[in-house]
């Protein structure tokens, strides 16, 4: 739902909906009657008051954890205290906990999953911003803007496997390393291209391209070792820097072969085998991987 039809829904809460029009008949309704009608005036703090006292295990008092965390999310559209998003979407889940337990459904739930979707749906394009401006030290806050997003969904849809989306922005994550790295050639971001692509892998290990591309990085590490050697590198240092970048080119090795394994005819995880093989000194394998690339080239 757009964020334009969940603003409607919210004026339609302050305006007292069917649902909170019945008489009050406990301490809870009474309490929940004077939250709606102190957030309608934007006395979100004293709205809050009027409801926490009643925040406990009890499944009977559902609505009041609905009614905080819809007043949490209000206060939040107008502060922007990310604070109060957090805290609205952990209370609005769990009246959807402890209303389940009560195995009946009650006129408020559909408000509460709106308020928990939008507030899910906030998180996740924050976590989308975070990632296009990305920037050293960003990365805890992009994975916990995720967490948020994932909790929400969570309890709308419990069992949904988010291991696509999640996989998606630790790709990302790695193509933003990329590119401070390229910029910075600071050893966290190549450290972090791998973290990322690694990261994504376990969760979704059948993608060739993520085995591709982080084949790459590591390989294209090693030629940039090589290329630190000067006219006035000591022997000392020479061997020291064949060393790494072998080392370098042996770990895309297997990158590049679970590539392959997903995609046997694509061509430039045929060519990038042919390269590393080269480098490695295999010239066997060279050949054959070179020879492979161009029939796939000729397809």
């Amino acid at each position: 739902m757009g964020r334009h039809a969940l603003k409607w829904v919210a004026l339609c809460l302050w305006m007292v909906p069917a649902w909170s029009l019945a008489q009050p008949g406990t301490d809870v309704d009474r309490d929940v009657q004077r939250a709606i009608l102190l957030g309608k005036a934007g006395e979100f703090a004293r709205g809050l008051e009027a409801v926490e006292v009643h925040l406990d295990e009890d499944s009977r008092h559902a609505e009041a954890w609905f009614m905080s965390g819809f007043l949490l999310k209000e206060w939040y559209k107008q502060s922007y205290n990310c604070a109060h998003r957090q805290e609205a979407m952990q209370r609005l889940a769990k009246s959807l906990d402890l209303q389940s337990a009560q195995g009946r459904p009650a006129d408020w739930l559909p408000q509460a999953r709106r308020a928990l979707g939008y507030l899910g749906d906030d998180c996740y394009d924050d976590a989308v911003a975070a990632v296009n401006t990305f920037q050293t030290g960003d990365e805890a806050k992009v994975l916990a803007l995720v967490d948020q997003y994932a909790m929400a969904v969570q309890a709308l849809k419990p069992g949904t496997d988010l291991s696509a989306e999640r996989a998606a922005f630790h790709k990302n994550m790695a193509h933003a390393h990329a590119t401070l790295y390229a910029a910075t050639s600071e050893e966290v971001h190549f450290e972090g291209i791998q973290a990322n692509y690694r990261e994504a892998l376990a969760l979704t290990p059948d993608d060739p391209t993520a085995w591709y591309n982080l084949a790459v990085h590591v390989y294209n590490r090693g030629v940039g070792v090589m290329k630190e050697l000067g006219l006035e590198t000591s022997l000392g240092e020479i061997i020291e820097k064949q060393q790494a970048s072998r080392g370098h080119f042996s770990e895309a090795l297997p990158a590049f072969e679970s590539a392959l394994e997903l995609q046997p005819d694509r061509a430039e995880i045929l060519l990038g085998l042919a390269t590393v093989h080269h480098a490695l000194h295999n010239q066997a394998e060279r050949d054959r991987y070179h020879a492979a690339w161009k029939n796939a080239r000729g397809r």
